[in-house]
């Protein structure tokens, strides 16, 4: 599974449960547990509140993406790790480089 497929699938599970909420970016980067198994650092930046995304539905945002990516996947070798930063936590940086 590529990067672009990672980043469709986690845009959606997003937008599924929290449409209300704009999706500034999702970034997606391969990396390396500290037992060196492959993961993939999944971080969606989103344009609101911390508080707004507290609930079963960050859950479910979390189970979806990992269920596309690691269980259903044939030739994903790869954890997602996930992670919801709001864009306010990033200051002035690039959301593209979070």
């Amino acid at each position: 599974m590529n990067e672009k497929q990672v980043r469709e699938i986690a845009e959606t599970a997003f937008k599924t449960y929290f449409g209300d909420i704009e999706v500034v970016s999702v970034n997606v980067k391969p990396g390396f547990d500290h037992y060196d198994d492959p993961l993939v650092n999944v971080k969606i930046i989103y344009d609101g509140k911390v508080e707004q995304l507290i609930g079963p539905d960050l859950l479910r945002v979390r189970s979806e993406i990992v269920d596309k990516v690691w269980w259903n996947a044939e030739d994903s070798p790869v954890w997602p790790q996930v992670h919801f930063i709001a864009k306010s936590d990033i200051g002035r940086r690039d959301p593209a480089t979070v």
